[in-house]
């Protein structure tokens, strides 16, 4: 069985624990106050609390676990099975392209649903990276357990490197993506694009911008593709080709 079955396999698993997506910035703003230090130290007793952990939750990670261990631990970071205080939290994760002429940006978006029960979603996180190769792999495991944290990793391949990257955002308004040691805080811009350079190093842009702030999400990937310094660094003569 290929690594890419069994990921389509898991995400039919995590679907029936109701990992899903959302955005905007008024019940951002809500979240936050719902989530001060007290409610977060509470949720944190919680966890140690064995009579709060959701065991048939548990139980049935650890089934999935040693049926897939050998996918979870090839992410970056090994995720094992843990028990979590019962919860109701819906993320999730939508992988997309960006097509410049030659030029291919592979994408994810990392984001939670308003509710479990809704259909709308809020992006946390909008990660870019220049591929310039439509068959280039990309694997995003998002993860709800850690509620109300949202959590997620994954990793990039392109020409002559790899990405791996690390992801989590707290409701009280700080979010953090570290890719190759190198760390973003997103309250200074959620949308990141990563431009790999022939030497293997990589330049990078971090835009205050979201898919949030569209209507949808061709016309957040068309502000993408008309951004002035996107387009500027696209001339650059060092990036992969």
């Amino acid at each position: 069985m290929t690594k890419k079955l069994l990921i389509i396999i898991l995400g039919i698993l995590f679907h029936s624990c109701q990992e899903r997506e959302k955005s905007n910035s008024v019940s951002q703003t809500a979240d936050e106050k719902k989530w001060d230090i007290e409610k977060l130290n509470d949720r944190a007793v919680q966890h140690l609390d064995t009579t709060k952990w959701d065991i048939k939750l548990f139980n049935q990670d650890i089934e999935t676990y040693n049926k897939y261990s050998e996918i979870f631990q090839s992410y970056p970071l090994n995720k094992s099975p843990f028990p979590v205080a019962e919860y109701n939290y819906a993320v999730s994760s939508i992988p997309f392209s960006i097509e410049i002429g030659s030029t291919v940006f592979k994408g994810v978006r990392i984001g939670e649903y308003e509710t479990p029960e809704s259909e709308k979603i809020i992006d946390k996180l909008t990660l870019l990276i220049l591929t310039n190769d439509k068959d280039s792999e990309e694997t995003t495991l998002v993860d709800s357990r850690n509620y109300p944290y949202l959590t997620a990793q994954g990793t990039f391949e392109v020409i002559n490197n790899e990405f791996d990257w690390v992801f989590f955002a707290s409701p009280d308004g700080y979010s953090t993506l570290l890719l190759n040691m190198k760390l973003f805080d997103l309250r200074f811009g959620e949308t990141i694009i990563i431009y790999p350079q022939t030497d293997k190093s990589f330049l990078y842009e971090q835009l205050k911008d979201s898919p949030n702030n569209y209507e949808n999400f061709e016309d957040f990937k068309n502000s993408i593709m008309n951004n002035q310094k996107v387009n500027r660094q696209l001339i650059s003569g060092k990036n992969i080709k």
